[in-house]
């Protein structure tokens, strides 16, 4: 009774076979009809390079420079942002923003700022136009700008 069962399950898988082989056939008759880029004709096309006005380069001048000029304001070490950062008022001594600048780095184990590096930092970022400086009895101070204070927002 099983040999019965499996020769009919085994005429099945052949019949089965069969009809997919059919169907392949079909279909790969089919595929013979012409492809989309057969039926098409490429053609050269001349192209010609645009003449570039004097106005464009002008103005492509000055869209650069503006660029530049606002790079610099993103552009910022890591040593000029914690500076930057650590006004915690507008106007500020030297010897407050050492402190205030190494409380930070002191806790962190990195060496702390020198006078005369900090004095670096703060240079650059008066160039920058950060920070602005302002002598009160033989004592510099340091002023938060407004492009100071939007940075640091």
């Amino acid at each position: 009774m099983e040999n019965k069962n499996e020769d009919k399950n085994s005429k099945r898988e052949v019949g089965d076979k069969e009809k997919i082989r059919n169907y392949l056939e079909q279909m790969a008759q089919n595929k013979k009809s012409p492809v989309a880029k057969d039926l098409v004709q490429l053609k050269h096309v001349e192209v010609k390079k645009q003449e570039i006005s004097q106005e464009t380069i002008e103005l492509a001048k000055t869209l650069k420079d503006q660029i530049l000029e606002h790079d610099q304001f993103e552009r910022l070490s890591n040593d000029e942002l914690t500076v930057l950062e650590s006004f915690m008022s507008k106007r500020m001594f030297l010897t407050r923003i050492t402190i205030v600048v190494n409380q930070s780095k002191i806790q962190l184990g990195i060496e702390p700022f020198k006078k005369a590096d900090l004095e670096k930092i703060l240079e650059v970022l008066i160039s920058k136009g950060y920070l602005e400086t302002e002598q009160v009895e033989g004592k510099t101070i340091y002023i938060l700008t407004e492009r100071g204070k939007y940075r640091i927002q």
